[in-house]
């Protein structure tokens, strides 16, 4: 009798999981039939059969060397929440600076383009003396001064 390649492939895959002890009835059903029927499988099962009955009969050995698995480099993952919270808290410290409390109200609202306008600075340039040192500029004596 002649059975299609994927009948006997089923069969072999059902011997091992009934020798896990994890076949379903229905299954197990099936497979005894094939097995009584293909020699050839039969064959072949009762060969795993045996197999298996010697290696879990087999008395574990412990090995003459210890081995020890090489640790895993850890990789720093920031994850997408992490990120945004921190770009937020970089553009919330555009508008506000340490130690400045936002008023309530303000009888003069003034817009935040103008605020930081009014903040900046003038740094006086450095000329370059003949040593490599970089001095403030004779133009420059005074000390920073707003825009």
């Amino acid at each position: 009798m002649s059975f299609l390649a994927s009948d006997c492939a089923r069969a072999r895959e059902s011997v091992s999981v009934q020798l896990d002890g994890e076949l379903p009835e229905l299954e197990l059903d099936r497979l005894e039939t094939h097995l009584r029927i293909c020699p050839e499988c039969a064959a072949w099962a009762d060969q795993v059969r045996d197999m298996t009955l010697q290696l879990r009969g087999a008395a574990l050995e412990v090995p003459e060397e210890s081995f020890v698995l090489p640790r895993a480099a850890r990789r720093w993952a920031v994850s997408s929440a992490l990120a945004l919270a921190s770009a937020a808290a970089v553009v919330a410290t555009m508008f506000f600076t340490p130690g400045q409390r936002p008023s309530a109200v303000s009888s003069n609202p003034v817009s935040p383009a103008t605020r930081l306008a009014a903040d900046r600075l003038v740094v006086p340039r450095l000329l370059r003396l003949e040593d490599g040192v970089f001095a403030p500029s004779s133009a420059a004596h005074d000390s920073f001064r707003p825009i």
